[in-house]
């Protein structure tokens, strides 16, 4: 069974160069080797006084000298890694760059790797791990030149118990995005053994990083790391202890515990244990949970939230005019209302988010007046204090115009009324010597301009629409309501000094016909904004959170007499009136077995390993960023947006297009002739693609093209396989059809259309695990063969 490397006869050699006088510098070396010794040496086999840190080392002799020592004292696993620049010199021999190496002069500047063969040669140590990040990394594994002959060192290959992982091919470059934290590679690397690899695994082998590097780096566009072994070391040998272990698919067998020799405890020792346990006992006490959204992710939600921030930027800068709308679909308790809150985290810079509660604002008012109150008061927002008022008489202004006669009628009626009660108050004397007649007069002026006053703002309220009853009265005295409506809220829009995205959420808490009147209210809104002539129009996002069988039963509810000769077999009346205002339909992931324990130790407090003290070695060369988890933490969450945008690009990438495109004419008989079917089908498939892979689940894109076209073609049955995988096999077998299918969907089930997705060759045959991946389960092993 795999094991951890035995803490007291384990050592780690970490050697990097991020500065250079003949070559271009790599600033995220550094970042490489202070995070790389913090995993290995917090949660791997490694202890932190066991891991040797070398930054910018001036001469090979000085590596050399430092390499040997560490191996003379391990004698279980040694690791060493380099990160940096390399060189190939005329014998075609690999030289590893020092801060002082020369292009034209490898053998006398650099280190040659023919060194550190020769160290790990000499090693007493079971197990020899090489890991190299650098350009033409690969050479190492085929390397037959005449210079290993001569002397007599073993090639890698032959030497016992040896896994080396190189970072890219013979003849190919290791890549080092400008502004990244990390190199890309070793980047992966640290976010791979700091999160780990949901399955039943507990220890991430060397083959399981290995493999799952090479998937990923491949899916990335990036080169494809190598892989050598001898002695089957790699499912042998754990690097770190997995992080996302999920004990739901443990193995039936459990495996049989580790033994390492480790010294009797001290006394001291002994105390902190107690201590510890103490502390435990205090914290057995249970607190009350509160059901206020989450605004970190608990639940495993940012790729989602990440992958769709993309998506809503990018439709922003390549179609400004167009609205993008967005349909979050989960019951409630999903976590829908914590997914929008790391959506917003992600839009925040880019977009101005403005939160409508639909269930608080149902009760008040006209569905249109509350939006338009809760845009007006993010848009007063946006500005500083001072100019709040101005942007309010602007807005004020900007009304009057559209409500035109009535208003001004209205307000002419009130000056004349103010005139006539000034004129009436006011003194009939002459003179205004007397403070009598001063009083009178002040009072008159007073009269006359609070009666303009009150006046003017009740004709505002009831005609300018600045409450809910002129919101009404507006509504029944215009011809064409929704178009002035419309006008202003481009107005709105136009003034906002970010794009405007809306957040909808409760929506599914409201009553079914507020919920017709508000999507419809939506959908007019964008319509009218992007047919409207002339002028440059501006686009409002919307992002709705609501359980879809709530939103489809009101629209079903609401148009009753039409069902039977709209709907069709697996895509009854809600999901058509749905598929026609919403863009994008994504159902909130479930919680694998993992997530749910990682989110109840959440709950519960419970602390995770505490980290290994500070190592007491020599210090390195040069001093090393801190070492301070949040250091870290920011450092990973830095890499982890590049790799985001990476990852989209990659997938929105001619690539995946073309492979999206092929599929789709395979089937374009099976989506019919609807162009909205083909739209929907590639913006799922789009955005499907990029989520799944960020939340580590490798599933043939193939599998999700054909799982994207069952979600727009077969809605119904795509929610019933959701929940019920095994379920298709009655699909593939209709005389299994009642087993698996309540009534309503049998028709649709027995489908031969349906049959010949789920069966495709291409990405099929559609399997319950398939299906689980395609829907965002994670199960499964934790390394790939």
């Amino acid at each position: 069974m795999p094991r951890l490397p035995d803490p007291g006869r384990s050592e780690a050699v970490l050697i990097g160069c991020d500065t250079y006088a003949h070559l271009s510098d790599i600033p995220a070396v550094r970042n490489n080797l202070v995070d790389l010794g913090s995993v290995l040496g917090e949660s791997g086999g490694f202890r932190r006084a066991g891991v040797l840190t070398m930054i910018n080392p001036a001469h090979p002799d000085q590596v050399v000298v430092r390499m040997n020592e560490v191996t003379d004292r391990a004698s279980d696993v040694l690791l060493v890694y380099y990160a940096g620049h390399s060189l190939v010199g005329d014998d075609g021999e690999l030289y590893l760059a020092l801060p002082k190496s020369r292009q034209d002069a490898p053998r006398t500047s650099a280190l040659p790797f023919e060194s550190v063969r020769s160290v790990l040669s000499r090693s007493p140590a079971r197990v020899k791990i090489l890991i190299l990040d650098c350009c033409y990394s690969g050479r190492v594994l085929t390397f037959t030149g005449s210079s290993a002959s001569a002397s007599g060192f073993a090639s890698l290959s032959e030497v016992s118990g040896t896994f080396t992982l190189a970072s890219s091919a013979a003849d190919a470059r290791a890549l080092a995005r400008p502004g990244e934290p990390y190199t890309a590679f070793t980047g992966e690397l640290i976010r791979l053994l700091r999160q780990g690899v949901s399955g039943p695994a507990e220890l991430l082998t060397l083959g399981a990083v290995a493999a799952e590097l090479r998937y990923t780096m491949g899916s990335l566009g990036l080169a494809e790391p190598q892989v050598q072994e001898t002695n089957g070391v790699g499912a042998q040998v754990g690097l770190v202890r997995n992080r996302a272990y999920d004990p739901a698919v443990e193995p039936t067998e459990s495996p049989e515990p580790v033994v390492t020799e480790s010294p009797e405890p001290d006394a001291d020792e002994e105390a902190e244990e107690a201590e510890e346990a103490e502390e435990a006992e205090d914290r057995e006490d249970v607190e009350w949970a509160h059901d206020a959204p989450a605004t970190e992710d608990l639940l495993h939600r940012a790729p989602m939230a990440k992958v769709l921030a993309l998506r809503l930027t990018e439709t922003h800068v390549t179609q400004p005019e167009v609205s993008f709308l967005v349909h979050l679909d989960g019951p409630w308790g999903s976590g829908k209302s914590s997914l929008l809150n790391l959506l917003e985290g992600q839009l925040d810079t880019h977009f101005r988010v403005v939160r409508f509660d639909a269930w608080q604002q149902s009760r008040l008012a006209p569905a249109w007046w509350s939006l338009l109150t809760c845009l007006r008061q993010a848009v007063a927002d946006s500005g500083p204090r001072w100019s709040r008022p101005f942007v309010r008489v602007r807005e004020s202004a900007a009304r009057a115009r559209r409500t035109g006669a009535p208003y001004a009628l209205a307000f002419v009626v009130v000056a004349l009324l103010a005139a006539v009660l000034g004129y009436l108050i006011w003194p009939q004397d002459s003179g205004l010597g007397g403070w009598e007649q001063q009083v009178k007069a002040a009072t008159a002026l007073f009269a006359a301009l609070g009666t303009l006053g009150a006046g003017a703002l009740l004709a505002a309220r009831l005609f300018l629409w600045d409450s809910v009853r002129g919101a009404r009265l507006f509504e029944q005295t215009q011809a064409n309501p929704m178009a002035d409506i419309a006008a202003h809220f481009q107005w709105l829009l136009r003034h906002a000094d970010k794009p405007v995205v809306f957040f909808v959420d409760d929506l599914d808490r409201c009553g079914q016909a507020y919920v017709v009147e508000f999507l419809d209210m939506v959908q007019t809104l964008v319509r009218a904004t992007e047919t409207a002539r002339g002028g440059t129009r501006y686009a409002a996002h919307f992002v709705v959170a609501a359980d879809g069988s709530w939103l489809r039963r009101s629209y079903e509810t609401a148009h009753e007499s039409f069902a039977d000769c709209i709907s069709e077999p697996g895509r009854p009346l809600g999901h058509l009136f749905l598929d026609k205002l919403f863009q994008l339909s994504l159902p909130v992931p479930t919680l694998s077995a993992g997530a749910r324990t990682a989110y109840l130790d959440r709950m519960l407090r419970v602390a995770g390993p505490p980290p290994s003290p500070e190592a007491e070695g020599p210090p390195s060369q040069e001093p090393l960023p801190p070492r301070a988890e949040g250091a870290f933490l920011e450092r990973l969450r830095r890499f982890e947006e590049g790799r985001t945008r990476s990852v989209y690009e990659t997938m929105q990438g001619v690539t995946e297009r073309r492979r999206a495109e092929h599929t789709l004419r395979k089937f374009a008989a099976v989506l019919g002739d609807n162009p909205r079917a083909v739209k929907k089908f590639l913006n799922i498939y789009s955005v499907l693609r990029p989520i799944r892979f960020m939340e580590g689940i490798h599933v043939d894109p193939d599998a999700v093209a054909l799982w994207s076209l069952i979600c727009v073609r077969w809605p119904n049955v795509a929610d019933h396989l959701a929940a019920h995988p095994e379920a298709v096999e009655g699909i593939v077998e209709p005389l299994w059809v009642p087993d698996h299918f309540p009534e309503p969907l049998r028709a649709a089930a027995q489908s031969p259309e349906l049959r010949a997705v789920v069966t495709s060759p291409d990405g099929g045959p559609l399997t319950p695990e398939l299906i689980r991946q395609c829907s965002g389960v994670r199960r499964g092993a934790a390394g790939r063969s």
